[in-house]
């Protein structure tokens, strides 16, 4: 009887996607550095004399700008509605921990906002500046969890990150006593990161808890929100009954109500693919998922 011709399992494909995977992180940490030498290269952001001059003044009902005000409110609602879909994840989830912050500081900020817009102030649009800068940094430190490794979604990554934004309202002031005008940069820069980062790494990375398109929903409504407020005084002379910057306050509530709604959305699917006790491999074109957190770490 001939010899058995040896099997040969072809293994290009694990290493074609890790080397996809491996460009996608490196891709990822490069555009966080080139926008903070950015930053640095540009020098001190601060508040320009028209920063609190918004295009609808209007005072509704003894509410000072009211619309800028009430248009903040759908927020809170969305940030409980968060919280309690938080609460629905599976009890191991280790992300339930930078979601509900991220809710939480989205709830701060909320608040912070209200306040600005009812009594402008250069201290109160930082103070509403803080809480929004720590959500979107936690928001980039659950994407990075999600795709790239899940020690971004530990507590030292995730109370890091609430660090680094009140390092930045500190850096403000600071600069402010010491310069005479605040720097802005340290926020700006946190506020900016979920953008860069899931344009960048969305559809090359996997992950489990959204999926693609759920966070390119989230970011076509960031980026919608932030456009219709460049054109504040354009919509509000337009339309004559809203502003720009009002709708910045609805887009940025339909970015935490689709997040809130598709939360553990990406579960079913991934425990299915899991399900094979003896540990089934990912099926062909799956990019690896993010590495786990070693126990202790």
């Amino acid at each position: 009887m001939p010899p058995t011709e040896p099997v040969f399992v072809s293994s290009v494909s694990l290493p074609a996607a890790v080397l996809r995977r491996r460009s996608s992180v490196a891709l990822l940490a490069a555009m966080a550095a080139a926008s903070l030498l950015g930053l640095l290269a540009w020098g001190p952001v601060g508040l320009s004399t028209h920063t609190h001059a918004y295009a609808d003044e209007r005072t509704l009902l003894g509410v000072p700008h009211a619309m800028n005000v009430w248009t903040h409110m759908p927020l809170l609602p969305l940030g409980l509605w968060g919280l309690w879909r938080v609460r629905a994840l599976p009890a191991g989830e280790s992300l339930r921990l930078v979601w509900a912050l991220f809710f939480f500081c989205q709830m701060l900020a909320t608040v912070g906002g209200m306040a600005y817009h009812w009594a402008p102030h250069d201290v109160i649009y930082v103070w509403d500046q803080m809480p929004k800068s720590a959500a979107c940094a936690l928001m980039s430190c659950a994407f990075l969890a999600e795709r790239v490794d899940e020690r971004w979604g530990a507590p030292p990554a995730v109370f890091g990150a609430l660090l680094l934004a009140g390092a930045g309202g500190l850096w403000w002031w600071a600069t402010l006593v010491l310069e005479g005008e605040g720097d802005l940069r340290p926020l700006l820069w946190l506020e900016f990161m979920p953008t860069a980062l899931v344009a960048t790494g969305a559809w090359n990375l996997s992950g489990r808890l959204l999926t693609r398109g759920d966070w390119m929903r989230s970011l076509f409504s960031f980026v919608f929100a932030q456009t219709v407020d460049w054109a504040d005084r354009g919509i509000y002379a337009a339309s004559g009954w809203i502003s720009g910057h009002s709708i910045r306050h609805l887009a940025l509530a339909a970015c935490v109500a689709w997040i809130a709604y598709r939360l553990g959305a990406g579960l079913p699917r991934q425990q299915a693919v899991h399900a094979d006790a003896g540990g089934a491999a990912p099926a062909e074109g799956v990019m690896p998922g993010p590495r786990p957190c070693r126990s202790g770490a």
